[in-house]
């Protein structure tokens, strides 16, 4: 999502404030744009949730004993899971046109993908990608420098951290460190890789 502009008006001690526009937006990486996404985040979710209280919107189990899920907050992300059903696309899409008014948030449709579950089928995806106007992908590809796994993970699924240590490795092999300098760069910054993973 990105900021757009738009008039807010400000209700203080019962008395509504005249209405402002905001000129600009804040600079990428400042700490108080997470603290406003994530006020304004909360009324969104809030309304999912009514939803799927109501039977407009139908989340998923991820296991058969395991929760319900209809959305996840993380930073300035949002992951949406819901049934492929065109009646509930189109209720998202009305959910986020009324949230998009209410806040002067608009969901960047160019950086969204959906990504769908192996047995529905291409027409379906096609039909569901026109309802949503968002594109349809089969990798998760990574989040954070993760990849996101689906399925069981495999062994191979890690291979990449064994490929990032063998990197870092090879650049010190240049540098002229004796023996106890090699282990204590190796101890702190080796062991940090697995441990963010």
């Amino acid at each position: 999502m990105h900021w757009v502009t738009s008039s807010f008006s400000i209700l203080w001690n019962g008395n509504k404030m005249p209405t402002f526009k905001p000129t600009h937006g804040f600079r990428q990486g400042d700490p108080l744009s997470l603290y406003l996404f994530i006020l304004c985040m909360e009324k969104l979710s809030i309304s999912i949730c009514e939803a799927v209280n109501s039977g407009n919107w139908h989340p998923i189990q991820i296991a058969r004993n395991g929760p319900y899920i209809s959305h996840l907050l993380f930073a300035d992300d949002i992951l949406l899971f819901t049934k492929t059903k065109n009646s509930e696309f189109r209720y998202i899409n009305t959910l986020f046109e009324y949230f998009s008014q209410a806040s002067g948030l608009k969901i960047n449709l160019a950086k969204s993908r959906a990504f769908y579950s192996s047995g529905i089928p291409r027409s379906k995806i096609n039909c569901l990608t026109a309802t949503s106007n968002i594109r349809s992908t089969t990798s998760l590809d990574k989040y954070l420098g993760f990849p996101i796994l689906k399925g069981r993970a495999t062994k191979s699924d890690f291979n990449f951290i064994i490929e990032k240590m063998q990197t870092r490795l090879a650049s010190w092999k240049h540098r002229l460190l004796n023996k106890p300098g090699c282990l204590a760069l190796a101890s702190s910054v080796l062991s940090s890789i697995p441990s963010y993973c």
